[in-house]
């Protein structure tokens, strides 16, 4: 619930941000060329990018994670019903 809280406030720190910045400016990348956009777009579209490659590289490891919880758990339930140890 914490994670949640500061995610949302960082959020809103980025979105008061970009709308403070909203002027036009040029974004290149190699061949690509992006003219006239505004700031706060290009600040905006940056933010979602890194949030959604943060959980595409986190994903395998709390997935993992869950796996080895589950396997736990059920190894404690079957060494709980064992008889007399």
């Amino acid at each position: 619930m914490r994670q949640l809280i500061i995610g949302v406030f960082i959020a809103l720190l980025a979105v008061i941000f970009a709308l403070q910045n909203a002027d036009p400016v040029t974004v290149k990348l190699y061949f690509w060329e992006l003219r006239n956009t505004s700031m706060a777009l290009v600040l905006i579209m940056t933010l979602l990018i890194g949030a959604i490659a943060g959980i595409l590289f986190l994903a395998p490891g709390i997935y993992k994670r869950n796996q080895t919880i589950s396997s736990l758990k059920k190894k404690v339930s079957e060494l709980e019903k064992r008889p007399g140890t």
